[in-house]
């Protein structure tokens, strides 16, 4: 019983943390999606584990990460970056073959997005701000 009752909660979960999908609509080819969504026909394919270029109307693919460009300026680390931008340090260097850390002014990084990026909370109001005595 409380199998089924989680189930529903944890497809939800494995679907958000799949990343972008798309819905195959009349006349998409692999070749449209892809170019729609500034990727390959080669890399839907592998993502998705499709042997041709046969699709159906209503079929979900699944897209690759969004990525994003930042062009490095003074005081830029790969830690700035990455949590500026809510990836990883990792997937930075990953993403642009980056064998260490050093970053040069100038350079262009594209940046995987592999997290939400939340802003911080702002700190609470007082409950019972002190009144304010007019004289």
């Amino acid at each position: 019983m409380r199998i089924i009752a989680v189930l529903p909660w944890l497809i939800a979960l494995v679907l958000a943390q799949a990343g972008p999908t798309y819905t195959v609509q009349r006349g998409d080819t692999l070749y449209s999606i892809a170019k729609r969504h500034d990727t390959t026909v080669e890399i839907l394919m592998r993502l998705n584990g499709l042997n041709d270029a046969t699709l159906s109307v209503g079929q979900v693919l699944q897209l690759p990460p969004q990525t994003v460009q930042h062009t490095v300026q003074r005081g830029d680390t790969l830690f700035s970056i990455a949590r500026r931008y809510g990836s990883t340090v990792q997937a930075i260097q990953q993403e642009n073959n980056l064998e260490g850390t050093t970053l040069s002014l100038g350079q262009v990084l594209r940046i995987p997005q592999v997290g939400v990026v939340t802003p911080s909370n702002p700190p609470a109001a007082p409950l019972n701000p002190s009144p304010t005595n007019p004289n």
